[in-house]
């Protein structure tokens, strides 16, 4: 469990950096949308997170993927079971 864990944390991390490098170019024509990411290919551009979690399940299922806003001032990553009350996260320590 904790290689898939591990797994998950790279992949998120492959996506962050996919969607830095596109970034640019994302904004020149869709700024202020929602970019859906898996792995290093940009599946679309959504005007709001839900649409993109939407044709993210229909496409690839129930599976990690990244929606993030495309904007020039960075936010935090929407993560769409937290977002949406699926899953439940705490912080510990």
């Amino acid at each position: 469990m904790g290689e898939t864990k591990r797994s998950r944390t790279r992949l998120l991390a492959q996506e962050q950096q996919y969607f830095r490098q596109i970034k640019a170019e994302l904004l020149k024509k869709h700024d202020n949308k929602f970019a859906l990411i898996k792995g290093r290919q940009l599946l679309g551009t959504f005007n709001t997170p839900e649409a993109a979690y939407e044709v993210g399940l229909a496409r690839l299922g129930n599976v990690p993927m990244l929606i993030v806003h495309i904007q020039k001032q960075e936010t935090k990553d929407w993560i769409p079971a937290l977002q949406l009350g699926l899953m439940r996260a705490t912080v510990q320590g």
